[in-house]
């Protein structure tokens, strides 16, 4: 099915160019893009035919995560689908892409009032399957115009707030508040980093610079398996299949017991769905991935006949991003988790291949033992509007309910 180049306005009204004249009070001028081609896709059958031009322009866009690849967004659109797809491609006068947003509307499933507002998001978000999203814009484009023109779009949709959350991108966000006129109450808020390391190109580089309280601790475990096993434990990645949805199934069985027993819900028991997701993913990266490509990994921590610690990753081309991990409770002393994130820091030296600018993410959060290796961060900003006080009216009840049970329990 072809991508129309037109923008469907809600009056019916077609249009090919993006109006970004439109100011808002005590603010200066929005800018005034050229006459870009606005296309909105609004179906999976629209968005599913463009995975090759899609990557090749991410990968052109200078930007390298898997949660914005074609296939990470088909795959959790086909599972998670919103109330409405809202995936803005702009284009310039010679039909060239210049940027792509890859939102969605969609109702929140909690909250009181919060179920009544319909919000524009990232594509992957309810459950939150990415750790971090972001326009993407053509390094050789201008960001303030690109934006406008998307922003246009976004005016023209029916929503009640706006919430990107995670973005690695602080001025992105800036200019879309400032391109959005009538918006109430804008919030751009740090509200989490990315805790990452910077790894030279080989492992003979990195060794003087490593953590030493990092190497004695996982030599010292390393050691004891040695002893009480006859071996060191070994990491192993796995394929798609049967054997890889066997432990897929143990990994996410143990998460939900280990959230279970401190009285809370695993994302595996409130979206079940998760299940199939992450399967689809592993069959993507072995059926349809190069291995330079963005792609889902799962690896598996053993020693002798026993499974110490399961890793969800992404390997990105120039990062590996720690996604989600959960380790054998029977081996906690023996820090199984530990041992596991160190070895796929040396793994992603390798699979560097002696190449300059790799770095190690350690997911999204600022969990304690990331400063084993680590205390350098990225910040993850969020932008939260609203289309009119109405809206932010209904937001702040939930806020204060919740302030109140929250009060009333304690």
């Amino acid at each position: 099915m072809s991508v129309s180049d037109l923008l469907e306005t809600p009056s019916g009204e077609k249009t090919t160019e993006a109006n970004g004249s439109l100011d808002k009070p005590g603010r200066l001028p929005l800018v005034e893009p050229p006459p870009y081609q606005v296309t909105v896709i609004r179906s999976l059958a629209e968005f599913a035919p463009l995975r090759q031009p899609w990557d090749a322009f991410m990968k052109a866009s200078g930007l390298q995560n898997l949660c914005l690849s074609h296939g990470w967004l088909q795959t959790w659109l086909s599972h998670f689908p919103p109330d409405e797809l809202l995936i803005i491609l702009v284009r310039d006068a010679r039909g060239e892409w210049v940027g792509v947003a890859p939102l969605q509307i969609k109702r929140s499933r909690n909250g009181l009032t919060h179920r009544l507002l319909r919000a524009v998001e990232w594509i992957g978000t309810n459950p939150s399957v990415f750790d971090w999203m972001q326009f993407m814009i053509h390094p050789h484009a201008n960001p303030a115009e690109v934006i406008s023109a998307m922003a246009g779009v976004i005016r023209q949709a029916q929503w009640d707030l706006l919430e990107l959350k995670f973005c690695l991108n602080h001025e992105q966000l800036e200019l879309l508040a400032d391109a959005l006129p009538g918006a109430d109450r804008e919030e751009i808020l740090q509200t989490n980093s990315i805790p990452y390391l910077a790894l030279p190109a080989t492992v003979a580089d990195y060794e003087p610079t490593r953590r030493k309280k990092t190497r004695l601790e996982v030599n010292r475990h390393k050691n004891r398996f040695a002893k009480e096993f006859g071996t060191p434990p070994h990491l192993d990645f796995l394929p798609a299949g049967e054997p890889s949805n066997a432990i897929l199934t143990r990994f996410f069985a143990g998460h939900i017991k280990y959230w279970a027993e401190r009285g809370q819900k695993s994302d595996f028991q409130r979206f079940p769905k998760l299940f199939q997701f992450y399967k689809d993913m592993l069959s993507y990266a072995q059926t349809e991935c190069q291995p330079e490509d963005p792609q889902l990994l799962l690896s598996v921590l053993s020693v002798a006949d026993h499974q110490l610690s399961y890793h969800l990753g992404f390997w990105q081309g120039n990062a590996y991003l720690s996604h989600i991990t959960h380790y054998n409770q029977g081996f906690k002393g023996y820090s199984p988790g530990t041992i596991h994130m160190d070895e796929l820091v040396f793994d992603t030296l390798k699979r560097a291949n002696g190449r300059a600018g790799i770095e190690f993410e350690f997911g999204r959060g600022d969990e304690p033992y990331k400063k084993m290796w680590t205390q350098t961060k990225k910040p993850l900003w969020q932008l939260r509007s609203f289309r009119n006080p109405v809206s932010a009216a209904l937001w702040q009840i939930d806020v204060i309910l919740k302030t109140l049970l929250k009060k009333g329990s304690e």
